[in-house]
């Protein structure tokens, strides 16, 4: 009985032992799991990249203060968020450029365009982010009414309309005092007029050109038929009669352009309305800021101090009085993403730069006009203001030729004005070589 008793004992003493070393083991085992854990720490996110192929860059007049917003949001999200401009400076390599990449599937995470004509195939393409939930979550209320209305297909809102534009005449009031016009023509007969006392002064009355995208043509040639043939005319159709008209008098015009307009660009537009030897120009708000800048001021004189705006003067029997041309001068435009979390890093960049107190900065310092809703600034310049007036006071609008008839109307137009003016074709045949552009394109 000692022994079996004996042997409970030893067995007991065992059995605690083991236990004891279970627990004095347990917390060394715990213990272990954090350096564990500190030795292998969580991943960190990745900092997202949105890459953005932008015009609004060097001598653009929104340049300044929009790499002043892309600096001041990487700030804020460093580590986070990296937006990287990719400069573009000439226009028309940017708009080949997105064009291209687009063609190819290559869609930039954000890009711009100028032409509405693209929008309903960019929308149909599935390429591009539909901003529709992120307007419906109040964004919406940012833009001015109906901003969208025109520019939604099938429920999808893939573009943007950012800039608006208007194109009122800017004038350069001391040339036109040497020719003896101390105001400017209620009309176009007395345009001609003054046209001709400004040729005989030595000066150039307009900037023409036939190169490029024929940008100033496009636009007198539209405040053309604007004034010829009012709304009416845009709503028939290049049948109306004052198309034909119309290309008469932009030929004539070119007899009192700079030398080489035929195949000039923008940048001899521009260049020679900065060195003050060219009376009229005709361009939207977005060059306004460019009237403001030292560097394109003549013997210390900024352009502004000598320029006034005007609006189109009246076609004597014709149907545009008090009529003006506009155009969206550009659409914001988004890659679609499959990652839901650089979509989202988009959607924030983009609603930082169109904050309504951001744009009214941007729109005083750049002149442009936008669609987000914005307090004027006390900023505002005078030139700007008057641009503004003229909008305001306008009895209808319309959309500029390129933007009412489509991209193959655009594509075709440069070389329609050059055989226009270099005689091949007389204005009806100027007119019938953009409808069957635009016949071939259907």
């Amino acid at each position: 009985m000692k022994k079996f008793l004996a042997l409970i004992l030893a067995l007991a003493m065992i059995f605690a032992l083991a236990a004891c070393g279970q627990s004095a083991a347990a917390p060394a085992a715990q213990e272990a799991a954090p350096a564990a854990q500190e030795a292998a720490p969580a991943e960190a996110a990745k900092e997202i990249t949105i890459n953005f192929p932008c015009i609004w860059v060097g001598t653009d007049s929104k340049a300044a203060y929009f790499a002043e917003m892309v600096d001041s949001f990487n700030k804020e999200n460093e580590g986070q968020i990296k937006v990287v401009i990719e400069e573009q400076t000439d226009y028309q390599a940017y708009r080949d450029k997105i064009r291209t990449l687009v063609t190819a599937g290559e869609v930039p995470d954000i890009c711009t365009m100028d032409t509405a004509a693209d929008v309903e195939l960019y929308t149909a393409s599935g390429k591009f982010m539909d901003f529709t939930p992120y307007l419906d979550e109040g964004w919406r209320d940012t833009f001015a009414t109906g901003t969208f209305d025109s520019y939604t297909y099938d429920g999808v809102t893939a573009v943007i309309p950012f800039e608006s534009a208007i194109f009122p005449i800017v004038y350069n009031v001391e040339i036109l005092k040497e020719a003896g016009w101390e105001t400017f023509p209620a009309n176009w007969d007395e345009m001609f007029e003054m046209f001709d006392d400004i040729k005989a002064a030595g000066y150039n009355a307009v900037g023409q050109m036939a190169g490029e995208n024929a940008w100033t043509s496009m636009l007198w040639y539209s405040a053309l038929v604007q004034a010829i043939g009012g709304k009416e005319a845009f709503e028939n159709g290049l049948s109306d009669p004052a198309f034909v008209e119309a290309a008469d008098v932009l030929k004539r015009m070119y007899e009192y352009t700079f030398d080489g307009a035929i195949s000039a660009g923008a940048g001899d537009v521009n260049g020679h309305w900065i060195a003050q030897d060219t009376a009229l120009y005709l361009n939207g708000p977005w060059w306004i800021g460019n009237l403001y800048k030292e560097d394109n001021a003549k013997d210390g004189v900024l352009l502004a101090d000598v320029c006034d705006v005007a609006a189109n003067p009246e076609w004597v029997g014709g149907k545009g009085q008090g009529g003006l041309v506009t155009k969206v001068q550009s659409f914001i435009l988004a890659a679609k993403q499959d990652d839901p979390a650089k979509e989202a890093a988009v959607v924030k960049f983009l609603q930082y730069i169109t904050d309504p107190d951001r744009m009214q900065v941007w729109s005083a310092s750049a002149g442009s006009m936008f669609f987000v809703n914005y307090e004027p600034s006390e900023d505002t310049t005078v030139i700007a203001q008057k641009f503004a007036e003229i909008k305001k006071d306008a009895a209808f609008t319309v959309l500029a030729v390129d933007a009412n008839f489509g991209p193959a109307y655009e594509s075709a137009f440069p070389a329609a004005v050059s055989a226009l003016v270099l005689g091949q074709v007389d204005a009806q045949g100027f007119v019938d070589q953009l409808q069957t552009a635009i016949d071939n394109a259907a």
